[in-house]
């Protein structure tokens, strides 16, 4: 599974909200950046279900120069 870049945007509450470019929709809201990355493989997993089960074309991910990138999690058959 392709590594998709992530964007982390601090909240007015203090929190971290954590969006994926490539797969609009796809974000998660955690306590801190620390959080956030530990979040991001099962969110990126959950999106990437939905776009199949949505029949979407799962997109290609971009390559945001300096952006961080997470995984999908692994899951056992």
């Amino acid at each position: 599974m392709p590594d998709y870049p992530v964007r982390l945007i601090p909240t007015a509450d203090g929190a971290v909200l954590l969006t994926f470019p490539d797969l609009p929709g796809v974000e998660l809201v955690a306590a801190d950046e620390e959080a956030a990355i530990a979040g991001a493989p099962a969110a990126l997993q959950k999106g990437l279900a939905r776009y199949k089960a949505e029949s979407r074309p799962l997109p290609a991910p971009s390559d945001i120069c300096g952006a961080p990138t997470v995984a999908a999690a692994e899951t056992s058959p």
